[in-house]
């Protein structure tokens, strides 16, 4: 037996007739051999490998073959845990039998003795995620029951009731350790004792006071196995008035004593074999147990398919006359941290191809050298015109002149204070170099934003100053700006004297501000195994609009911009690289475009590692090349929101739809938040897919051509295409090529005549991304 407080778990052989009265949701699944089981004169033959759920209250009879020994497994899951999970849970009743499978039910059927098998082998292992699979797996098997297992009945529901219901099992989850009455809960809830007695008896088929009792055993289950604490305390502790009522109450439940059940436990997690420990109260031998659980899982795989096991569909009616607006598209800053950097050839190319298909207007660099360069110092040793003083830095200029780019230059004013008197000359001569060599028209395209590294404003106010005039003295056109002083979390870190001194004396010297915004911060100091992150799924977009209130308080308009940011990843390399995030950064960026004036990416994963290494929190970033140039998620998700052109047609929360020259674009995105630790987990994963049934509405009638982009985890994103080649420890030049190579969002093409309306099917998997382009065609 295997016992959870969310369910139970038993392997058992059916030696003789069992009559049982089912007091919780249970799925019985037949391991080996054949069982008949009898509900209300109704018989059927459950034979291996089949499915039987159980209802909460129904009556039933097992009985064996008797020829031949059934193995089975007996699933029960909490009440309360379902409810939790499903409102409608005392309202609903659920129906899988081995007729269903002539019905059209069995991919449905195979999905879930899979889940189930998993859920049964991932408690025999040491897996130290073992509980996050656990939880994944039963919340699994319950959204099969609830999808595809739904028993169709007139029953006249009462959402009001409903309500009411769940919020006394919230009262008696919150207060069961206080040892709740009945009177206690009638008082709170303003009911009479009967009626409350009376309506929790007729929606949960359970006395209050007995539902009251499991929940208090249930939940001490914890500190019987896994303290020294005794049972008279543990009585005390989970809300009963003494330890006799405990006992008497746990012995109906578990069908033994409480000092016998943490004894056998002790003496279970001494045993050196951990499957034998869990079936030792039956004759039942390993591979009765394993070799079936292991051949569901395969089958499950083998006999399902995604588009059917999707638990998610969606219809989308979309016209083409909601609306029309433009199309936005702000200014994309690239991150390369020093000056130097860009004398790289391999950058370069990398910045060619994103302003070549994706079109980019700044660099950002923030340092302009991390030692003073040689021709520099020759120069001012010579003091003759024969030694340039500028000569590598030239080579630098040309190309961005070359590539019509601007710079961005991030100025921390901590280092600017702390440099020699000397050092700041060579800054200033750099910027006439750059004005007589070039032209002033150049540097008056360059942007200077000064940070203050979260210091005191104040204290550094004077440096901020020296540089605008500084600046202003080499040309009064370049643009000065500054760091809004608000660090992440945004919402934990809040001074109102800074945020005050900044807007009514720094911004109002300012010809931009910026911000940045990082919601992996929440990963540092974690408590729980399950934080609540829903603070966090949206933390861009929240301390966006915080911002923008902000300024909006303090009357002031000018250009913002977002210099660095990231999505909810976690904090280790495994997380960061599995978690597929394009809808949720797509999704980020068509709202970027309508909020601020531009925003930043770093240009490679090499360049990030480098200049993080003095920060507090180092992981992977939004990043658009990964090493040999090859493409992550992030440079794709920019693609696809630059590739959309013209007017605005529809906008709702899975889709956008432009127009331009004849040219219908629709973007779809299947956007999942979800805490990062399920991003390596692929039944969780496919679970969230979604099929869209598409039905777009007023499209010009002609002949079309249209073409298909999906990306994907399995169509684009790097890491997943490097999982393919996980058991070569290191990969050579040429399959490190072909992986690069091989990394793109997939294209499908076809032609087709539309006549006013276009109706059409498409899969997205979890934060997928669909493109669908219409072009007319003669």
């Amino acid at each position: 037996m295997i016992v959870n407080e969310n369910y139970q778990i038993n392997y058992q052989q059916l030696l003789t007739k069992q009559d049982v009265l089912c007091k919780e949701t249970t799925i019985l699944m037949v391991l080996k051999g054949n069982m008949f089981i009898t509900i209300e004169e109704t018989t059927d033959r459950v034979s291996a490998g089949e499915l039987f759920v159980i209802n909460a209250g129904d009556h039933f009879l097992l009985s064996g073959d008797l020829e031949q020994n059934c193995t089975y497994l007996e699933l029960r899951i909490n009440s309360v845990f379902f409810a939790a999970q499903f409102s409608a849970f005392f309202y609903t009743r659920f129906d899988c039998t081995p007729i269903q499978k002539e019905h059209g039910k069995m991919p449905a059927i195979a999905a879930l003795r899979r889940q189930v098998a998993e859920l049964c082998l991932v408690e025999f292992s040491d897996d130290p995620s073992k509980k996050l699979k656990i939880t994944l797996f039963l919340t699994q098997i319950i959204l099969s029951l609830v999808h595809h297992f739904q028993k169709e009945e007139v029953t006249e529901y009462h959402p009001s009731d409903n309500q009411k219901l769940r919020e006394i099992l919230e009262y008696i989850e919150e207060h069961y350790h206080e040892g709740i009455l009945l009177s206690d809960a009638a008082e709170y809830f303003f009911m009479s004792e009967s009626s409350l007695s009376k309506f929790f008896k007729k929606e949960t088929g359970d006395y209050f006071s007995h539902y009251v009792r499991t929940i208090c055993v249930k939940h001490s289950l914890s500190e019987l196995l896994y303290t020294k604490k005794s049972i008279e305390q543990i009585a005390l502790d989970s809300g009963f008035s003494n330890s006799k009522t405990y006992r008497q109450h746990f012995k109906k439940i578990f069908n033994d004593s409480p000092t016998s059940y943490r004894s056998s436990h002790l003496e279970q997690t001494k045993a050196p074999q951990k499957i034998k420990q869990v079936v030792q109260t039956t004759e039942l031998q390993i591979k009765e147990i394993l070799v079936p659980l292991y051949s569901y899982i395969q089958t499950g795989l083998e006999e399902s398919r995604p588009s059917e096991l999707s638990l998610k569909t969606k219809q989308l009616h979309i016209t083409t006359e909601q609306y029309e607006a433009d199309y936005l598209k702000k200014d994309v800053i690239i991150h390369v941290g020093s000056w130097e950097a860009l004398a790289s050839k391999k950058i370069q190319s990398e910045i060619l191809d994103i302003k070549k298909h994706i079109g980019i207007r700044y660099i950002s660099i923030q340092s302009l050298f991390t030692q003073i360069p040689l021709t520099v110092q020759i120069h001012q040793e010579a003091g003759m015109n024969s030694f340039p003083a500028f000569e590598q830095w030239d080579y630098i200029l040309t190309f961005l002149e070359d590539a019509r780019l601007n710079i961005f230059f991030q100025l921390s004013l901590v280092e600017f204070n702390q440099l020699s008197v000397s050092v700041k000359e060579i800054c200033r001569k750099f910027f006439r170099h750059v004005q007589n060599k070039f032209g002033t028209k150049l540097t008056e395209q360059w942007k200077v934003n000064c940070l203050f590294k979260g210091q005191n404003l104040a204290d550094y106010y004077p440096e901020f100053l020296e540089v605008k005039k500084t600046l202003f003295e080499v040309s009064p056109k370049i643009v000065v700006g500054a760091e809004i002083p608000l660090p992440d979390p945004f919402f934990e870190q809040r001074d109102t004297e800074q945020t005050q001194f900044f807007c009514e004396t720094i911004a109002a010297k300012c010809d931009f501000l910026s911000f940045s915004a990082e919601p992996n911060y929440v990963f540092q100091n974690l408590d729980s195994t399950f934080p609540d992150l829903k603070n966090y799924h949206q933390y861009v977009l929240n301390k966006t609009l915080h911002i923008k209130h902000i300024l909006k308080e303090y009357e002031i308009k000018l250009p913002l911009y977002l210099t660095e940011w990231n999505t909810l990843t976690g904090m280790t390399r495994n997380s960061n690289g599995t978690f597929f995030r394009g809808a949720i950064i797509l999704k980020d960026l068509l709202m970027l475009d309508t909020l601020v004036s531009g925003f930043g990416f770093w240009l490679n994963i090499e360049l990030y590692e480098k200049q993080t290494q003095e920060r507090p929190l180092k992981n992977d970033g939004l990043e658009l090349f990964h090493f040999y140039s090859g493409k992550r998620p992030a440079y794709f998700c920019l693609l696809l929101a630059r590739r959309m052109e013209g007017k605005v047609l529809a906008q709702g929360e899975e889709y956008l739809l432009t127009y331009v020259d004849g040219k219908y674009q629709l973007l779809l995105f299947n956007t999942n938040y979800f805490d990062p630790h399920l991003s390596s987990e692929e039944a969780f994963l496919e679970s969230q897919a979604v099929t869209f049934e598409i039905e777009l509405a007023a499209i010009k009638s002609a002949h079309y051509q249209i073409k298909q982009i999906d990306f994907n985890r399995h169509n684009g994103a790097l890491f997943y295409t490097y999982e393919e080649f996980r058991n070569a420890e290191a990969l050579d030049f040429e399959t490190q090529k072909y992986v690069v190579d091989s990394t793109k969002p997939k294209i499908k093409v076809f032609d087709t005549q539309i006549e006013d309306m276009f109706n059409y099917y498409v899969t997205l998997d979890t934060n997928g991304i669909v493109l669908l382009e219409l072009t007319p065609i003669s």
